[in-house]
């Protein structure tokens, strides 16, 4: 019986073995671990209000972004005082955009508007229009200068690329107008206080000229066309005709 603790511990080093064994393969065997699922990142906060007001140390107002009653979006800046906007942007209800510059004297000094109808620029001094740049829907161009408010000369290009200039006189209304054509057609207008003209200096086709002068009416008195012919005319009707 000297031999039964030999076989006892050759079998529990056979064991051991077998377990080391089997352990050992069984890491190496074994399918890997699958990684844990983390949460994902949270989408970024958002804030929502129909009016933020930015103030400075003190406490004062220097700027406000919301939406008017009328359903304008619009961001405000104002200066140190808190009272004049020194800069204004905004988008219309109607698809359109407005910007509105100040000056430091507390005065509008530039505006930029665009809307489905016109683009316009206008620059101020001492709060007054001065100058004015505009684009119409149908692709007329035109500079507008001003006086104490009141348009005293235009500049423009029709869609058709004309190019016209314009004095305006008592009552905003027009004075003088210059107008060439691509097609040659030339002439200087001057017109009376009610807008008819007085005196007409015209070219037609860079070829043929005439001087026409009318009544208060607008109806003609005297032709002068250089076939040559000259025609006086009275209520509209041919009088005498030299030569």
């Amino acid at each position: 019986m000297e031999h039964q603790p030999r076989v006892i511990l050759i079998a529990a080093v056979i064991s051991a073995l077998v377990g080391l064994t089997t352990g050992f393969l069984g890491g190496r065997l074994a399918a890997p671990p699958v990684p844990v699922a983390t949460p994902a990142a949270e989408a970024g906060a958002v804030m929502q209000a129909q009016n933020f007001q930015l103030v400075d140390q003190a406490g004062r107002v220097r700027g406000r972004l919301g939406v008017e009653a009328h359903g304008a979006a619009r961001l405000t800046l104002f200066g140190l005082d808190g009272t004049m906007p020194r800069v204004s942007l905004a988008a219309t209800p109607q698809g359109g955009a407005e910007l509105e510059l100040g000056d430091d004297q507390h005065q509008n000094a530039v505006a930029l508007k665009a809307d489905q109808s016109a683009q316009n620029i206008a620059l101020y001094h001492e709060g007054k229009l001065r100058l004015g740049l505009e684009v119409q829907k149908n692709g007329e161009a035109a500079v507008n200068l001003y006086d104490k408010g009141n348009r005293l000369i235009t500049l423009g290009l029709t869609n058709q690329g004309d190019p016209h200039l314009t004095f305006y006189g008592e009552g905003h209304k027009a004075a003088l107008e210059m107008v060439s054509k691509k097609n040659g057609d030339r002439s200087l207008n001057l017109l009376g206080k009610n807008g008819t003209p007085r005196v007409v200096l015209g070219l037609k086709n860079d070829q043929k000229a005439a001087l026409g002068l009318f009544d208060p009416k607008g109806k003609t008195r005297v032709a002068l066309m250089d076939e040559p012919s000259l025609i006086l005319l009275k209520a509209g009707k041919p009088v005498r005709t030299l030569p």
